[in-house]
């Protein structure tokens, strides 16, 4: 009996010691393993995270405003936007996963949550960005590369008719704006318009014509856009943007019925010295921008991962 005692007696004492250091020997029962994902408060913060919760969602904003902005956007839009959205299936998956694997936890900080949060946000900025850089930029400089050049055209000679095609025009030597019948036409701003003329001759119809905003009035001749006192002026970039043309033609309207001259077929220019590299600016700002953007966001997305990570080191240690 005393022998039976003794051996209850030290069964006991064995595994109180056992559960004082945590079940951790040979044989006892281990926390289950949470992977690389959860941050566990008894061990130290796993780097690997921490590199992908920084790079992934950078990647990714690089890889869809990159898409968006330039050429392939252009020449196959169906393609590339099946493209974005199938990135965007992607991270919708990992958010599941991410959603799913938390509701399995208890409730320590999630870093595979974060990832999910973040290449959500990085999938919306970067298409925000994209689309926003090839309106406003590649989408002209590609619309103007498909249309023609022209060179050496008199403006009093030939009509509009017949460059309806053009995206570059260089008039004659010794066309200039006839400030004296120029025209401004308000909503909101104010579109200005004067027509290319040669020397002081007349036209058959007075077809091409120098636009701007905010560069004139409409109550006289005070056309002041770029370039319009440049005697070394002779270039004109096609005006693209569907939406202020319909302005600019009422604008030019008003200019037929004051000076009682005929526009029959009017085409809008921007003019200036060397609409070629006007032209070739537009991509040159596009990828700039576009380089800003990438800069900017990797360094909110590192400032973001590093606020994440002070969080979940004190909640860790909590």
């Amino acid at each position: 009996q005393l022998s039976e005692t003794s051996l209850s007696t030290e069964i006991c004492s064995t595994m109180i010691r056992h559960d004082e250091f945590g079940l951790r020997s040979y044989g006892g029962l281990d926390q289950p393993s949470k992977g690389m994902w959860l941050q566990n408060p008894r061990r130290r913060m796993n780097v690997m995270p921490i590199v992908l919760c920084i790079v992934l969602p950078w990647a990714l904003f690089v890889a869809v405003s990159a898409l968006l902005s330039f050429s392939l956007h252009y020449q196959y839009p169906t393609l590339t936007n099946v493209c974005v959205f199938a990135l965007l299936l992607a991270v919708i998956c990992i958010w599941v996963k991410a959603y799913t694997h938390r509701s399995y936890e208890r409730g320590d900080p999630s870093w595979l949550l974060f990832l999910a949060a973040s290449l959500l946000l990085a999938w919306l900025l970067g298409y925000l960005v994209g689309n926003s850089n090839y309106s406003s930029n590649t989408k002209d400089y590609y619309d103007l590369q498909n249309l023609n050049s022209y060179s050496n055209v008199y403006p009093n000679r030939m009509l509009g008719q017949q460059l309806m095609d053009s995206g570059i025009v260089s008039f004659a030597s010794g066309s200039r704006l006839d400030i004296n019948k120029s025209m401004g036409f308000k909503n909101t701003v104010m579109y200005c318009v004067a027509p290319i003329v040669f020397g002081t001759e007349k036209s058959m119809s007075y077809d091409f014509w120098a636009v701007g905003t905010d560069c004139c009035s409409s109550n006289q001749t005070d056309y002041h856009c770029a370039h319009y006192n440049d005697p070394e002026a002779k270039t004109g970039l096609r005006l693209l943007d569907s939406e202020d043309k319909s302005f600019y033609r009422l604008a030019v309207q008003q200019a037929e019925a004051a000076y009682n001259i005929k526009a029959a077929t009017p085409v809008f220019f921007t003019w200036g010295v060397a609409s070629k590299e006007t032209m070739r600016a537009h991509l040159s700002h596009a990828k700039e921008n576009l380089t800003a953007w990438m800069m900017s966001y990797l360094v909110f997305q590192i400032f973001v991962v590093a606020m994440a990570t002070i969080m979940f080191t004190k909640i860790g240690q909590q």
